[in-house]
């Protein structure tokens, strides 16, 4: 901790602004804080000075009157205060995002800050040129609507899906570019040396190692507890890459990717006989996709190799979208892990065969079957029936999967008995007609597929953690990345396989 105090200039002081709705509350026009929102406020408060940005825009659209949004805001700064939050300023402003800079620099002289080294958290990309401008960093949040607008995020800033893992991550990460980048480069050295380390892509977390060398990719099925008939993809940092893993790219592929790479798509090639049989399952084929995380490939890059990386969870539970969700389930069985925030798509990518007559769709993901199709032309569907009967070309297409500990119940409309039972989860694509006296999480205020995918697993796990009775959920309109969604869901339901 007291390394974040070093690296401020001399007694410049280090600040959080913080803004209101959907940072400090995960629902627009309901104040009521959550006591882990109190926790985290508390952690950063130990080394930072808060600071809070309301914008009255949102009480304007919910029709509230200026003078009882003054009251709201004041009514919120005793709360926090009575709970031990100091907030040394609020300011209310009506979603001008130059005044919000002109803020910031004006305290920046007001108060001393070493704005280098402190931090904006919010849930809209508005203020993201404006503060890389003044040297502050933004985190983003996935909270409330935030995964509507990842579209329009610089690929460069980090995600959150709760501001308590913003508060962790500031905390571990205490000269926070420099620490990045310095983890990046210790699991680049790690998986050289023939080990494995956890990284972050869009889609969810690998757990990555040289695809060249056998032994080292092992360890991956052992960490795992997977059994070694399953393939893995082989992660790709450029097209050179490519090319020491499979010898001809058909037209058709080579449209794809010109138009999804870096992306959430696998495409399964023919591959080389170079390619050690461990990383494909003993099968001629190898699945390959180029991330567009930054520090999945910079690490990529720096390891000098393709990685063979499935998600870093254990064989058939819950995929994992944050470090911490990577930590909670493989331990120290994976001494290092680069935490990179939560994962923008939040589902596993889209893969795709090459190697028949016709592309054949093997698993939904991040991409759609609509955008493929739409350039492309058809793509076969592989069927459930011969995805059971035949050698998986891809990670995902067994029956069982994704799936977390507590019983998950998978319906289309959830029965309305469900709404009285106090000790069960409840996972829902977007606000329901019911009202439940369960746990809820809502994946989409909006009804949004990309928001909801963005959710879906971390809400799952969070309801695992509960020790309730048993979890229920709605599936997705099964459309764009509902599909992909319910792909997901519908494996989930039919519970673990334990090693």
């Amino acid at each position: 901790m007291s390394e974040i105090a070093s690296h401020s200039n001399h007694n410049q002081q280090l600040a959080v602004f913080l803004d209101r709705d959907g940072t400090l509350f995960d629902v627009p026009n309901q104040f009521e804080i959550n006591p882990k929102t109190i926790e985290a406020l508390k952690q950063l408060q130990n080394k930072f000075q808060l600071f809070i940005l309301s914008n009255e825009c949102a009480y304007t659209i919910a029709g509230v009157p200026p003078l009882q949004a003054e009251e709201i805001n004041t009514t919120i700064d005793q709360s926090l205060s009575e709970a031990g939050i100091q907030i040394k300023e609020w300011f209310v402003y009506s979603g001008e995002k130059k005044k919000i800079t002109e803020y910031i620099e004006l305290c920046k002289h007001k108060y001393e800050l070493n704005l280098e080294n402190s931090f904006l958290i919010n849930d809209h990309p508005n203020e993201e040129d404006n503060a890389r401008e003044l040297g502050i960093t933004q985190l983003y949040l996935l909270t409330s609507r935030g995964g509507k607008h990842l579209a329009k995020l610089n690929p460069e800033t980090l995600i959150f899906h709760k501001i308590q893992n913003v508060a962790s991550w500031i905390f571990n990460h205490p000269s926070h570019r420099e620490a990045l980048d310095a983890k990046i480069h210790e699991a680049a050295n790690v998986i050289k040396s023939g080990g494995v380390a956890a990284f972050p892509t869009e889609t969810v977390y690998g757990l990555g190692a040289d695809v060249f060398q056998p032994d080292a990719v092992a360890k991956i099925f052992m960490i795992k507890g997977r059994p070694q008939n399953n393939p893995l993809i082989a992660h790709i940092a450029d097209y050179d890459q490519l090319a020491i893993l499979v010898d001809d790219v058909p037209d058709k592929a080579r449209i794809l990717m010109d138009a999804f790479w870096p992306g959430p798509l696998t495409i399964v090639f023919p591959k080389k006989h170079s390619v050690p049989d461990i990383v494909t399952a003993n099968i001629p084929t190898v699945a390959v996709r180029m991330p567009a995380q930054p520090i999945a490939r910079k690490l990529i890059r720096l390891c000098n190799s393709p990685l063979a990386a499935p998600s870093a969870n254990r064989f058939t539970c819950t995929s994992p979208t944050s470090a911490g969700h990577v930590i909670e389930q493989l331990g120290d069985k994976c001494p290092v892990v680069i935490d990179g925030g939560a994962c923008r798509v939040g589902l596993e990518s889209t893969v795709v065969s090459f190697t028949g007559e016709k592309p054949v769709l093997l698993r939904p993901g991040g991409i759609t079957i609509e955008e493929m199709e739409a350039i492309i032309g058809p793509v076969d569907i592989l069927s459930p029936k011969k995805e059971t009967e035949t050698q998986a070309e891809s990670p995902g297409m067994m029956p069982n999967h994704y799936a977390p500990a507590t019983k998950l119940l998978a319906f289309k409309e959830i029965p309305e008995e469900y709404a009285e039972y106090e000790d069960i989860g409840v996972l829902l694509f977007k606000p329901s007609k019911l009202h439940f006296k369960g746990v809820v999480e809502i994946l989409s205020q909006t009804g949004d597929t990309k928001e909801a995918a963005a959710n879906f697993f971390a809400a799952i796990q969070r309801l695992d953690k509960m020790e309730l009775r048993e979890i229920v959920s709605e599936y997705a309109p099964n459309e764009k990345l509902g599909i992909a969604i319910n792909n997901r869901l519908g494996k989930a339901a039919n519970g673990r396989i334990e090693s």
